[in-house]
């Protein structure tokens, strides 16, 4: 076979393949999608009718959805409250160390009186201090979960305990072990060694901490009235 022979069936094979892919139907779908993408995003030219249509259709539909959220969200959430945080034991547990190190600045005090001026003067976000059992060694704030923690720290039969005071609309007990005294409940956590009884109690929250057993913080607390 020569050449010419060669090239004659090569052109014949070409026209065959070619004149069968010219009958098989091509999808051009996802082909104009990428071209309305690429002119959405370039802003080369108007939006095609297609677009428009699909975003006449679609207006009302994502308006009505929107709706229906912020009504869901309404029920739920009225507009201006806000949910109180959860108190994390690890945080509690990292604070009571630095107070009872004296590691965070604090003001010394001996007594209620005393305490509740000098953290009066520091700010108006502190909360009156209760009376508390033990001796009064001091007091300081902490800003803990976008609110402020009023603490003391007392010591008792030679151990260091911090009584930290919040708002209860701002700061809530996470779920744990339950202790029921009378008509108090009390929630328990230990962290690094660290025991926290919490206690809410009218429009304040209230936990006690340190190393000494659960059961004698659970002692201290219920003397504790707010």
């Amino acid at each position: 076979m020569n050449d010419a022979d060669r090239q004659h069936r090569l052109d014949r094979a070409t026209s065959t393949r070619l004149a069968k892919l010219a009958r098989r139907p091509v999808n051009t779908l996802q082909l104009e999608e990428w071209v309305e993408q690429a002119l959405r995003e370039k802003t080369i030219q108007k939006p095609s009718p297609s677009t428009l249509i699909w975003k006449k259709w679609l207006r009302p539909i994502t308006t009505a959805a929107a709706v229906i959220v912020v009504a869901t969200i309404g029920w739920f959430a009225p507009i201006g409250d806000t949910l109180p945080a959860m108190a994390a034991p690890a945080g509690l547990a990292s604070i009571h160390f630095d107070v009872a190190n004296g590691l965070a600045p604090h003001l010394k005090a001996s007594n209620v009186h005393e305490a509740n001026r000098l953290l009066a003067e520091q700010s108006s976000s502190a909360l009156t201090v209760p009376e508390l059992p033990g001796e009064i060694r001091s007091c300081c704030l902490h800003q803990y979960a976008a609110t402020t923690l009023t603490c003391v720290l007392i010591e008792q039969d030679g151990e260091l305990i911090t009584v930290a005071i919040a708002d209860l609309a701002s700061l809530r007990s996470p779920k744990g072990k339950s202790i029921t005294r009378g008509d108090r409940v009390f929630m328990v956590h230990t962290v690094n060694g660290i025991n926290m009884v919490m206690a809410h109690e009218g429009k304040r929250w209230l936990c006690v901490m340190g190393e000494l057993p659960i059961e004698e913080l659970v002692e201290v607390a219920e003397d504790i009235r707010m």
